[in-house]
């Protein structure tokens, strides 16, 4: 199939909103990208019901038509017609203008849907009239017909063969009015375009958002005529985008002599749809209107939504009583009598192929594998059923986990468990860590009084040095005293002659002796000194690792301290 709902992955947060809303369980496919959460949606069993569109806030979920296409083949001059959505009166003031300046586009027809609503309401009636009032569900919501043909297969022998209104246009554009170009739908359903490609009779979907998106972005300034529609008048048909649209104009002619259900809203029509494949056939109404959007096509997937809900209905009411005036009912009457006179039923109903799409295989040895995987492995936390990961019950999510389209870090209960586990973990860690904080600063203490001690025995080297520089000092000077002495006697020595000489001897050695005390005095100062330069660096260096070390026993002091704290969390 076609890819209409397209992903944006790098804008996935993981929220896992589209994989709540989705009606389909295998749909969508969570994985994990570095880590991170990402869900991916599956083309192969999209219906195309655009909940995903609507839910994701992101801008991970696009939807894609045939808007571009359109544009550039009115461009280049290929002949196209165009019908509209009725849905168009309520999201477009301006719709008339559009209209004026597609024409001037190149446009050839423009055709209201409201006639091919009103020609599928004639085709339902007069169907049922031939062929008995049979159990019918009624199709102009291409999602739904998805469902059935894909998922549903069950359910196809009730799906009504009446085309929908757009396809009832689009025949009644070709057939009865010989329109001979290329038809483009002014749709307000991104799903349309597999209506169209199963038919092959419509060639584009152009969104009412996506043509909206094209005025602003191409800066189209509109018209001021306005121009209309090229068909004749319809009847009830514009009450067609309302919910129950189709049972309101089928109860108009026929009162109320056949039961006519309806169901909308994605949320409820498709668990509609499941409740009615299990019935039996007295219980089923004959006609069971049934639209995906919940608010009906003008509040469809391919719409801006930029309208409330309470203006869409009261322009819907102004239609709803200008078609029910006294004055129109005739007309309506006419109108009918005008098809039965011009129109073929069987030129009006459609066959359908089933793409039946089978689900994943799966287990119960897988699906308690996947559990386990989620580290539930109890009755409480099997049935914990947060609906975080997008799956109404943690068995649907084990469901998924076995069928590969889902993964267990994905489970909030799984991961709330692991963190918990962790922080007991980290808190064991910081425990231990306490007691090493704990032996280091006590050894850090250790190493603080020894550096203290050292510090102050430095002091006392320091003064011992000081006082034996005092004393070579000392011996200096005695050193020079004993010198000039040692020099007065050899002078007396010399004056005494022969009997002096003996005295002169003792006298030269006594000088002798003076001069090696001077020359071991300047050695042991030298000496001194340097030590001295060395025990003042070792005095340096010992007060900065004093320091270091009082910084460290702070630090450590802090940190235990923050460890104690985060303990007792």
């Amino acid at each position: 199939m076609r890819e209409i709902i397209v992903n944006h992955i790098d804008k996935c947060v993981g929220c896992n909103h589209c994989i709540r809303v989705c009606p389909i369980p295998e749909a969508n496919i969570a994985f994990l990208d570095n880590g991170r959460n990402k869900v991916r949606v599956d083309n192969t069993k999209c219906i195309a019901c655009g909940s995903c569109l609507a839910a994701c806030t992101h801008g991970s979920r696009r939807s894609e038509d045939d808007t571009k296409d359109f544009f550039e083949d009115l461009r280049i001059g290929n002949p196209i017609s165009v019908f509209a959505a009725p849905a168009i009166k309520s999201n477009f003031e301006e719709y008339g203008q559009i209209f004026s300046w597609l024409r001037t586009m190149g446009v050839r027809k423009i055709y209201d849907v409201s006639l091919g609503a009103d020609i599928c309401t004639w085709a339902h009636i007069r169907y049922i009239q031939k062929n008995g009032p049979k159990p019918i569900i009624s199709q102009p919501c291409p999602a739904i017909v998805n469902y059935i043909l894909m998922h549903k297969n069950e359910l196809l022998k009730y799906l009504s063969p009446v085309h929908s209104p757009m396809l009832c246009t689009a025949v009644y554009m070709q057939k009865y009015e010989k329109v001979g170009t290329k038809i483009a739908a002014l749709s307000p359903c991104v799903a349309k375009i597999y209506e169209f490609t199963a038919t092959d009779i419509v060639d584009y979907n152009v969104t009412f958002r996506k043509l909206q998106r094209y005025i602003r972005e191409n800066n189209i300034m509109l018209p001021s005529k306005v121009s209309g529609f090229d068909n004749y008048d319809a009847g009830l048909g514009s009450l067609y985008p309302m919910p129950g649209g189709l049972k309101e104009c089928v109860e108009h002619y026929v009162g109320r002599k056949l039961r006519v259900d309806k169901s909308e809203g994605p949320r409820i029509v498709y668990g509609a749809l499941n409740e009615y494949a299990k019935q039996p056939v007295s219980k089923l109404p004959v006609l069971f209107d049934v639209l995906n959007c919940a608010e009906g096509c003008n509040a469809g997937t391919g719409c801006s939504h930029e309208i409330d809900i309470f203006e869409i209905n009261t322009k819907m009411d102004i239609l709803r009583q200008a078609a029910i005036r006294e004055d129109n009912l005739k007309y309506m009457e006419d109108l009918f009598k005008k098809f039965d006179e011009t129109l073929h039923l069987e030129d009006f109903i459609r066959s359908y192929v089933p793409t039946t799409v089978r689900p994943i295989p799966i287990n119960r040895e897988k699906i308690d594998a996947a559990f386990m995987a989620m580290n539930k492995v109890d009755d409480v936390s099997r049935n914990f059923n947060c609906a975080a990961c997008g799956c109404e019950t943690c068995l649907e999510m084990a469901e998924k986990i076995a069928k590969g389209i889902n993964v267990p870090e994905n489970c909030v209960q799984k991961m709330h468990h692991e963190v918990i586990q962790k922080h007991e973990e980290a808190k064991n860690i910081l425990s231990s860590s306490i007691n090493s904080y704990g032996t280091i600063l006590n050894e850090t203490s250790d190493i603080k009084r020894m550096t203290e001690d050292i510090a102050s025995n430095m002091t006392d080297v320091i003064d011992a040095v000081s006082q034996y520089n005092q004393m070579v000092t000392d011996i200096e000077r005695i050193s020079e005293k004993v010198n000039i002495i040692s020099l007065n006697a050899s002078v007396e020595a010399a004056k005494a002659g022969q009997h002096g000489l003996a005295f002169g001897v003792v006298a030269k050695e006594i000088r002798s002796l003076a001069q090696s005390s001077a020359d071991s005095a300047m050695q042991t100062k030298a000496a001194a000194d340097k030590a001295n330069g060395a025990i003042t660096t070792v005095n340096d260096t010992v007060i900065q690792i004093k320091e270091k070390v009082q910084s460290s026993c702070n630090i450590i002091e802090t940190i235990s301290e923050d460890a104690k704290k985060v303990a007792h969390r």
